[in-house]
Order: structure tokens, then sequence, then C-alpha cells
């Protein structure tokens, strides 16, 4: 039953980090090495390198070099397949585990398709729906929760593991 909670949540942070990824922006990586080992702003003269340009690996804007990026819609429709496939696959989390839960030290929160256009992702609490009340009436959790700014409502899922909570949570678009 243990392996099924670590498995759930290693695939969780997998796909999250697919996606998040996709968010971040390229400039932090602008700087490249030139064959001597040192770090340059230009480029180096190595073919293999690809231009400064922060679109897509040929330098093309990030729809690609001929191709304009998809519309809104369909971004948000990517995030809410790529953020709910990844909360689906969370282990069921029986309320009286999350009740019992003390450990405020060992509380992480997680926000899921939290920037961008991801606050208009319809993101699936079904997993969190049931523990919700349990959650609301769990001092540690709502002491993390309200750390980083969230309620017991925004939370999508959750993930006990050996005196380990956490907590995914979503705020879509007001």
């Amino acid at each position: 039953m243990m392996m099924k909670h670590v498995f759930a949540a290693a695939t969780t942070a997998v796909v999250l980090g697919l996606v998040f990824p996709m968010t971040m922006p390229l400039a932090a990586s602008a700087a490249t090495t030139n064959p001597s080992g040192s770090a340059s702003g230009s480029p180096s003269s190595n073919p293999s390198t690809p231009p400064d340009n922060p679109g897509t690996p040929n330098g093309g804007p990030a729809g690609g070099p001929d191709l304009p990026p998809p519309p809104p819609e369909q971004q948000i429709s990517q995030l809410e397949q790529v953020c709910n496939a990844a909360l689906n696959k969370l282990a069921k989390v029986p309320p009286k585990l999350v009740v019992a839960f003390a450990n405020e030290a060992g509380v992480s929160v997680v926000p899921v398709c939290n920037s961008g256009l991801g606050h208009k992702a319809k993101i699936d609490n079904s997993q969190a729906l049931p523990l919700q009340h349990a959650i609301a009436g769990n001092a540690a959790l709502m002491a993390a929760l309200q750390a980083h700014g969230f309620h017991a409502e925004d939370v999508v899922g959750v993930v006990l593991v050996e005196g380990v909570a956490t907590l995914y949570v979503h705020r879509g678009a007001a």
C-alpha cells in the first residue's frame, strides 16, 4: 500500500515537472559555454548550440518557425488534460488519515496549474472534495495552506506518506 502512495506521488511530480518547465522563462540559460569551457554571453561556433532566441530550438517563435502559437483555448485544454491526468493518478486518502495528521513541518503545498492561463483551467477536485472538511479541521494542514495564501477549498489532491503531507492546490480565476 505504501508503494502505491510513493509511486503516485513520484508520477505526479514527474508529470507536473513536465508542465511547469514550459512556463519558465528560457532566459536563465542564455549564457553559453565556449569550447575553452568559459561562460560567455555570445554563442560559440559549435553548430549544435541552439540560437539565443528563447522560442523553439531552431530559433523560431513559440509555435514553431512557421506556425503561430496555439490559441489560448487550446493551451488551457492542454493544461487541463495534463494536470487532471496527474491528479487522477493519486491514491485515495481516507478522511481519518487527514484528521489524524499532526506533523506541521511535514506539509508541502504544491500549486497545480496556477500560473498564466492555468488559472482558467478547470481542475478536477473530486479526489480532495471529500477531504475538504477534514483538511479545514486540521490545524497542521491549515497552517501550511494559509501560509501560502490558500484555503481548504483550493485543495485538489492530497498525498499522505509516512508523516509527510503534500497538498496540491489550484485557485482558478475569480
